[in-house]
């Protein structure tokens, strides 16, 4: 395990190399590694940079270094940076660590009490943040101002940070202390160097929410042990909760409280007017009522028939209902006092969390009229690119002597769980073959894909809204052409992505950009760069498999992306654009069709890089039939893997829930007698597979 030493400097090394590749300041890169850490562990939504420092109302000295906005909950994230970039850790006072959050917080006040926005120059980042916490004001629950510090906080400064903590009945002193704007809470909170290192040096990066129940009960929850039939690695609880604590909850620890399925559901379906009613008109039947419930937890200690504790509660079903009582308390001054909700607890082993809980959550959720995207964070899919990027080598760039691997990290934290338990000398071939600048995770990848397709617009609406509707268009794709799904499928995706990077590096350093707006125009030059080519060369397409083999972009490529981009950044930011906030703006289709009627003609020697339609279609049946091949393969593979045991198993399991048909059952025999020299052939490992899929879909054990 890396030493405190090593991982912050490894850390200020990440933040230079940023800036020197992508020319956008030491500090903004500090921010964005920050930033994207915090995004991946799902403390802060999908951040937008944005730099900002001048004055308010009064001479106050306002300063902003980023924000993000939470519409399930309402959290409002602006984020402050104290950089020293410094090779020995500094101690960061108390005192000034307040200066820096009081001063990101005047830019949230100023905003809605004094129309910063007029202050600011129109076609800016800052301008559209100021008018857009404005324009949302009425609609924030709460604004939580986030300090970002390569230092490390002084042991004497007064900590009470609620974000990871107990719920806090006094009033908050100290560093943390906030005072609200315009009854708007607000909450300070402060990452130094040493909170990265205890979460992200040697975990899967998310910070877990642990509950103390006496903080908001005092004795604990009503809980009645529900065991029977429960397997080994679950346990089950059934609790009455009172309508306060879940409010409690939701008001502490927002959306992260609810399990990633349910939080896009609620996403579309926002507050029930149906349970609001009932907690408005009838809060004694709510119980009656309301379905309640369904949580998982890694830990949970019950004694003497009350819940006292819970470690990373996850609600996996029942969004609706707390998200409801929070805002029927918060809004219309609801009394929850008689209102209790029934809650299903389920206790799992941490071993097998990340693949129980999506499970328990899918089950939960079949009442509802759930779309399966909303479930495609753990879909075949993503199995198969990971199988691919870890055995698929790129070819060596720059004269290097090795090849790597593009790291598809279909799960949080797989990159360093993968070098948790190596030595000194492993982890250095390990980087070697895995760059982190190659790391690509399931949000880059469907950013990526869903701009080449032509959904600028959508990519524009941040990354849990642009996945939603990526997952909707692969599960399609995937149930009728699977086997498009191959070795390159994945060169291609790499090849759209190393244009991307590629271009969001090289726009800084233009002479026409004048800041802001980074993401929109590379979203917007892939989707038009694909729309452009089938407008002027209607039988060819790029070759992407150039792009792979020389594991960059091509000059000329390079040049037309300019081009584009450099008429996108004026047309988005254009005096006759209908909607004056730039990022608002980007987030409609209309811009995307105002986008496609730009002029603009091919560079010099750019066809040079295409190919005909013919041959694209000739590498896809090429790879098609290939991965037919590796899909028997792997079926074999997965059947030896799972062992003469699990399918002895299953076939006791089968007696209780008679799923298997004759041809499976025939399999499943020699599956169950692998010891004694039998084994099933290509077409019973096959559907061996299948009835493990529809067993495991009915509650079997994965493993």
């Amino acid at each position: 395990m890396q030493s405190f030493e090593e991982y912050r400097k490894e850390f200020l090394e990440d933040a230079r190399s940023t800036e020197e590749s992508e020319a956008i300041g030491t500090v903004a890169s500090f921010v964005k590694i920050c930033a994207l850490k915090l995004f991946e562990g799902d403390v802060i939504p999908e951040y937008n940079p944005c730099y900002y420092s001048g004055y308010g109302y009064r001479n106050a000295i306002v300063n902003v270094d980023g924000y993000s906005y939470d519409e399930h909950d309402g959290s409002f994230y602006l984020l402050t940076a104290l950089f020293s970039g410094s090779e020995q850790s500094e101690t960061l006072l108390g005192s000034d660590a307040k200066t820096a959050l009081d001063r990101c917080r005047a830019f949230a006040s100023n905003s809605i009490e004094h129309e910063l926005a007029d202050k600011i120059e129109i076609s800016t980042d800052a301008y559209d943040l100021a008018s857009y916490i404005q324009e949302q004001a009425k609609y924030v629950s709460r604004f939580v101002i986030v300090l970002l510090t390569d230092k490390s906080l002084s042991a004497r400064a007064v900590l009470t940070d609620n974000s990871d903590g107990k719920k806090k009945k006094s009033k908050r002193k100290g560093v943390l202390d906030a005072e609200p704007i315009c009854d708007i809470d607000v909450e300070y909170r402060i990452w130094d160097m040493e909170r990265f290192y205890r979460l992200f040096s040697a975990s899967e990066g998310r910070e877990e929410i642990e509950i103390d129940f006496n903080d908001y009960l005092e004795g604990g929850i009503p809980c009645l042990s529900a065991n029977a039939g429960d397997s080994e690695d679950c346990k089950s609880y059934l609790c009455t909760v009172p309508g306060d604590v879940i409010a409690d909850l939701y008001d502490q620890y927002g959306s992260r409280l609810l399990e990633g399925n349910v939080r896009s559901f609620l996403g579309k379906r926002g507050v029930n007017k149906n349970i609001r009613n009932t907690v408005l008109n009838e809060p004694e039947r709510f119980f009656v009522y309301n379905n309640g419930l369904a949580a998982t937890a890694v830990e949970a200690d019950v004694e003497n028939g009350k819940l006292l504790r819970a470690k990373d509660l996850q609600i996996v079903n029942g969004g609706q209902t707390t998200a409801t009582l929070f805002s029927a308390r918060k809004t219309s001054g609801a009394d929850l006092s008689k209102v209790s909700v029934l809650m299903k607890l389920t206790q799992v082993n941490p071993e097998s969390a990340a693949e129980i809980v999506p499970l328990i959550s899918r089950s939960a959720n079949s009442q509802n009229k759930v779309n399966p995207a909303d479930f495609f964070s753990t879909h075949e899919y993503h199995i198969r690119l990971e199988q691919i990027s870890r055995r698929k080598f790129a070819p060596a760039k720059d004269g290097a002597q090795h090849e790597t691997h593009w790291f598809y990290e279909r799960a949080r934290g797989q990159y360093i769980q993968a070098t948790m338990n190596m030595t000194k000398a492993e982890e250095r071939k390990f980087a070697a073959q895995n760059p982190k600048d190659q790391i690509i995770t399931k949000t880059d990848l469907a950013k990526v894909l869903n701009s080449w397709k032509g959904f600028p617009h959508i990519v524009s609406k941040g990354a849990e809204s642009n996945f939603s509707e990526f997952a909707k268009q692969t599960e399609a794709m995937w149930e009728t052409r699977k086997d498009d799904f191959n070795e390159n499928y994945f060169q291609n995706a790499v090849s759209i992505t190393i244009m991307y990077r590629s271009l969001d590096k090289q726009i800084p350093k233009q002479s026409w950009y004048g800041g802001g707006y980074k993401a929109n125009i590379v979203t917007y030059s892939i989707a038009l760069l694909q729309y452009l080519i089938k407008k002027w060369y209607s039988k060819q397409t790029i070759n992407l498999q150039k792009i792979w083999q020389k594991q960059k972009c091509p000059d000329i490529l390079m040049n037309q992306l300019l081009v584009i981009a450099k008429a996108v950044y004026y047309s988005i930011t254009s005096d006759d654009r209908p909607v004056q906030n730039v990022t608002q703006w980007c987030k409609q289709e209309k811009c995307w069709e105002k986008i496609k009627t730009l002029e603009i003609t091919p560079v010099e020697g750019f066809k040079t890089l295409l190919h005909g339609y013919e041959e694209t279609e000739t590498i896809k049946r090429e790879a098609r039939e290939i991965r037919k091949i590796e899909d028997t393969i792997d079926d074999q593979k997965a059947v030896l893997d799972l062992g003469e045991q699990y399918w002895i198993r299953l076939d006791n399991w089968l007696r209780k829930h008679p799923l298997a048909n004759s041809y499976e059952t025939a399999a499943l025999h020699k599956a169950m007698k692998i010891s004694q020299g039998q084994f099933p052939n290509e077409r019973q490992c096959k559907l061996l597979m299948e009835l493990r899929k529809k067993a495991v879909g009915e509650g079997f054990s994965p493993k």
